[in-house]
């Protein structure tokens, strides 16, 4: 029986590049055209655009293994039919209910892989992508040049004199907000950089007068840090069991959570579906398998958007609901006629 599974899964995986390669070709079009989309908003290389790429790539993935297993299995059993070689099997004591079974072991461990993908990998991409975009916006608010007036660094006016390996000359700064009185900084040397909490300016060899009515104070100094603030993101990494627990109180992130498990569990509860189109009898049997694969898939689909609104528990039931049914139509269709 293991050469048995072993060209079944042949058959399968032929038709599965002849799917998976459109589309996917036209999901990574869609999102790549939303990443696009982005660049309005902020400037970025074309090194950066791929790796913003590599960050919905699990998404892409996601969504499209699931239906191109369903496609592919319907369209492997169905040219084995037509080509009379399950025939062959049933005459040598294989019943479809071995097909089936060997079906159930690859969409078992596809369902792992998608189980993975959905709660561990789509949440890290995500978050990655969001930290990108937010220090992409900061880099473009500050978007400081220099020997130009009128730039500012969180609460401080700033101005930077010529640039030159990646260090600033003549740096000044002024605020007049801190703690109710006048400061001003110059410095020989600055140092702008990103730190990930925000964007940090270093300053060498400077010095801080700070004045207020009688009093002038003068502060020297070898280096001093400066935070930018405002430019820190507004979010913070969480690891997969904290991003899925807010699911508790945040509703849009309880619908990820049951559409990411519905569609994960897309081909473990659809493999008797795809027996039933795919085991065919090639002199008797008119059916179309590709238009009602796709009615399948859509109709799977649009109920799981529609189920994933309401209650976690009501997406499970869905799922088996879904499994038991595909059982049904596979004993009465298949089953019990071969």
């Amino acid at each position: 029986m293991s050469r048995l599974s072993k060209y079944l899964n042949n058959q399968i995986f032929k038709s599965f590049l002849s799917f998976f390669i459109p589309l996917f070709g036209i999901a990574s079009l869609i999102f790549f055209i939303k990443l696009v989309s982005v660049t309005s908003i902020i400037k970025v290389s074309f090194l950066e655009l791929f790796q913003m790429y590599l960050f919905i790539l699990p998404q892409i993935l996601f969504f499209t293994l699931p239906i191109t297993f369903f496609a592919a299995g319907v369209a492997g059993l169905y040219r084995l039919s037509f080509e009379y070689e399950t025939i062959a099997f049933f005459s040598l004591g294989v019943s479809p209910a071995k097909i089936a079974s060997i079906l159930g072991k690859t969409a078992f461990w596809l369902t792992l892989v998608l189980l993975l993908f959905s709660l561990v990998l789509i949440p890290q991409a995500k978050q990655i992508y969001k930290g990108f975009i937010a220090i992409k916006r900061a880099q473009a608010k500050l978007n400081i040049k220099s020997s130009e007036f009128g730039h500012s660094f969180g609460d401080w006016y700033l101005y930077l004199g010529e640039k030159s390996d990646g260090a600033y000359t003549n740096v000044a700064l002024y605020n007049n907000k801190l703690q109710n009185q006048e400061n001003f900084i110059v410095a020989q040397k600055a140092i702008l950089s990103n730190d990930g909490s925000g964007f940090r300016l270093v300053l060498y060899q400077g010095h801080v007068y700070t004045y207020q009515p009688d009093n002038l104070r003068e502060i020297w100094f070898d280096s001093m840090e400066l935070y930018d603030t405002k430019s820190g993101r507004s979010f913070y990494y969480v690891n997969p069991l904290e991003y899925w627990l807010r699911a508790i109180g945040d509703r849009k992130r309880a619908f990820d959570l049951s559409l990411f498990l519905l569609i994960a569990l897309f081909p473990l509860a659809s493999v008797f579906f795809i027996a039933t189109l795919g085991i065919a009898h090639p002199r008797f049997d008119n059916r179309s398998p590709f238009l009602l694969s796709l009615t399948l898939i859509s109709i799977y689909f649009g109920i799981a958007f529609a189920v994933a609104k309401s209650l976690l528990v009501l997406s499970v039931v869905f799922a088996i609901g879904w499994f038991f049914v595909g059982f049904l139509l596979f004993y009465f269709l298949t089953l019990r006629r071969y």
